[in-house]
C-alpha cells in the first residue's frame, strides 16, 4: 500500500544527517532563522500532529481537526534547553511508530477526508512522507550551508 522501506531509507538519511551536525544544532543565524534544534522540535511537533491524524482519519469518515500554528508550538516547548540526542532519538523513534501505523491502516479507511484541508487519509500520509520529509531536509541541509558559511566566514574576520 505503502512504500515503507522508502521512507524507512528518508528517514535513516535525515537521522544520519541530523547526528553529524549535531555540534552546531544550537546556532542562531538571525531572529527569523530558526536553529536546527529548533527545526527538529518542529519535526517532532509535525509527527504528533499527523500520529493524530493517521488514526483519528481512521476512526470518522470525515474528520475536523484544530489550527497547527508552528510558531506557538516552538515557543511554547522552549526546545532550546532539551537535550539534542533525546530529541533526536525521539524524532526517529516517533517516525518509525509512523511506519508501524501506516502498515495498519484498513484501505478502507484511506478515502477517509480531513474536512479542513480536502485530503484523504492516503493522501496525508503520502504528503508526509515524501513531500513534507522531503521539503523539511532541504530546509535542514540548507540551514547547515548557512550556518557553516556564516562559521567559516566568522573565522576568517577573526
Amino acid at each position: 500500500m505503502f512504500p515503507i522501506r522508502e521512507y524507512q531509507e528518508k528517514i535513516e538519511q535525515f537521522y544520519a544527517l541530523m547526528l553529524a551536525n549535531k555540534n552546531i544544532v544550537d546556532i542562531k543565524l538571525a531572529d527569523d532563522k530558526w536553529t536546527l534544534k529548533e527545526m527538529l522540535g518542529h519535526l517532532v511537533d509535525s509527527a504528533s500532529n499527523n500520529h493524530q491524524w493517521f488514526i483519528r482519519l481512521q476512526l470518522e469518515k470525515q474528520a475536523s481537526f484544530p489550527a497547527y500554528d508552528q510558531e506557538a508550538w516552538k515557543n511554547a516547548t522552549k526546545i532550546t534547553a532539551y537535550n539534542f540526542e533525546d530529541l533526536v532519538n525521539l524524532w526517529k523513534s516517533y517516525n518509525q511508530f509512523l511506519l508501524h501505523i501506516i502498515q495498519q491502516i484498513d484501505e478502507n479507511n484511506l478515502s477517509n477526508v480531513w474536512v479542513e484541508k480536502q485530503i484523504t487519509l492516503k493522501e496525508k500520509v503520502e504528503d508526509y512522507f515524501v513531500r513534507h520529509m522531503n521539503w523539511h531536509l532541504d530546509l535542514y541541509k540548507t540551514r547547515i550551508e548557512e550556518i557553516n558559511a556564516a562559521v567559516l566566514f566568522s573565522n576568517s574576520c577573526s
